[in-house]
């Protein structure tokens, strides 16, 4: 069995380190668009098979001390590991639980070098958060194109929302509150979340009038389909978590033919 965990790294290439961390957790490392992908297989009979947690460890250590030449790349590589980090952690422990102390100690650095790409731990939260806003940008994009019909916008959106999810930063949307943020910095979530909503309800309404789902309430659907997926970060932490695509599947399948009208 194959379990893939991947890495936002923009302009990344695969050094050495993901090298040893590929012979150490006995997983395949490639970067693709930008992005370190780690696929870890059955281990051989002297090494266990690589946690998630092990992993994701692995590949924060390895952005962190990913060589580049331009010394804006590895500033930008470097806090990229310190929000990815701080993501992970926030999900594990949350937020109130989690320190700085305690991000420095994943990343074997002292908690006076974080300061040099961040901050606080607030600006973590936040910057996690928007990422995973950022990331969405262009699924809405394609969400919009109106020479699909509205239930298969509706599936794409589903489909993006469900890998914000699985990624740290998108899980941060919704196992971190917002509270600890500044007002300014609250209300630019909160404006993300409910353009996600907006478009939701709209490709619904869409839908209704042109008799491809059946009538319903937008708002009300809306609710219970974000809801749902929401909460799968929640229970879908565990040793052994079902995979991120099935379910996508899954989901996209229940909620698609229940809005379909017969």
């Amino acid at each position: 069995m194959t379990r893939r965990l991947s890495f936002a790294c923009p302009g990344a290439q695969a050094p050495l380190t993901f090298t040893l961390i590929s012979y150490i957790f006995h997983c395949q490392v490639t970067v693709n668009s930008g992005r370190v992908i780690f696929a870890a297989t059955a281990a051989p009979c002297h090494l266990a098979p690589a946690s998630e947690s092990a992993m994701k460890e692995a590949m924060e250590r390895a952005l962190w001390n990913n060589a580049v030449t331009s010394r804006d790349e590895q500033r930008r590589q470097k806090r990229l590991a310190v929000l990815g980090t701080g993501a992970r952690l926030f999900n594990e422990r949350g937020f109130d639980r989690t320190t700085l102390d305690d991000i420095a100690g994943a990343l074997n650095v002292s908690k006076r070098t974080l300061y040099y790409y961040i901050g606080s731990k607030e600006e973590i939260l936040f910057e996690c958060s928007r990422l995973g806003l950022e990331f969405m940008q262009d699924v809405l994009a394609r969400c919009r194109d109106e020479s699909l019909p509205p239930i298969d916008r509706i599936g794409l959106l589903l489909r993006g929302y469900a890998a914000l999810l699985a990624d740290d930063m998108g899980a941060c949307l919704v196992l971190s509150k917002d509270i600890p943020l500044s007002e300014p910095n609250r209300d630019v979530l909160r404006e993300g979340r409910r353009s996600l909503d907006r478009l939701l309800r709209d490709l619904i309404q869409a839908g209704i009038d042109d008799a491809s789902i059946a009538p319903n309430d937008p708002k009300l659907t809306a609710a219970a389909i974000f809801g749902a997926f929401n909460w799968i970060p929640h229970w879908n932490r565990n040793d052994n978590p079902v995979s991120h695509d099935a379910l996508a599947d899954r989901y996209i399948d229940l909620f698609i033919e229940g809005l379909r009208r017969r």
